[in-house]
């Protein structure tokens, strides 16, 4: 789940702290307000991707599309009952949506195709396009997808930092956010280390720390 996408209006990254997205046009130097929704009329924004020409967000009440050069976002998918979508990435030309316990596929996100549902993985938690390889961070650590997201594979499995939360990348480094702490890979996540100064893409763009809480199943009452 990057918290900033490069688009070639310029980068645009997902604010947790104001719930908006803000864009820059300077190589992420200075960026000024995108997107807000002071009314939360939308939701508290949980994903962000750039696809297609058009960005995409995933909120509590579902998927939202717009272009950058007129914002205005318009709900194409809303959440599914008992199953909401928790994170979203562009990766080889399509659209992949995580549930806790799913993974789904669209090619313009208002008709969704099922691609993997279990538990081999434990709950999904955030997804990320990394070289060319579709990631997601879960439950018991990095996995990796194949055949369009049809089978998943343990890039990383160790319970040493916990569950996985958020996964970013910049400059062929992958960090993470697990309920331990912010950890780094240098070797395309298979191994990992503790960030020495808890600081990464989220924290750099965010200016402080990581505010990221993931999202999970709502238990409904017996």
């Amino acid at each position: 789940m990057p918290l900033i996408v490069d688009t070639p209006e310029g980068s645009v990254r997902l604010n947790y702290l104001f719930n908006r997205l803000e864009i820059s046009h300077d190589n992420r130097e200075n960026w000024s307000i995108l997107f807000e929704d002071p009314e939360d009329a939308l939701g508290t924004i949980d994903g962000l991707t750039y696809h297609r020409g058009e960005l995409f967000i995933v909120t509590e009440l579902g998927i939202y599309s717009s272009t950058i050069a007129e914002i205005d976002f318009k709900l194409i998918c809303p959440q599914r009952k008992g199953g909401d979508m928790v994170d979203i990435v562009s990766f080889d030309n399509m659209l992949y949506a995580c549930t806790n316990s799913a993974i789904y596929q669209a090619a313009g996100g208002s008709r969704w195709r099922l691609k993997y549902e279990g538990k081999g993985c434990g709950h999904f938690f955030s997804l990320l396009n990394f070289k060319g390889t579709l990631l997601t961070a879960c439950e018991k650590g990095v996995y990796v997808a194949s055949q369009e997201g049809k089978f998943w594979h343990p890039r990383f499995s160790s319970s040493e930092f916990g569950k996985f939360f958020a996964l970013d990348s910049r400059d062929g480094v992958l960090y993470a956010q697990t309920d331990k702490g912010f950890i780094v890979s240098e070797n395309n996540g298979q191994h990992w280390q503790p960030h020495p100064k808890l600081s990464g893409p989220w924290t750099h763009a965010m200016g402080g720390s990581m505010l990221f809480s993931p999202r999970t199943v709502k238990k409904q009452n017996a």
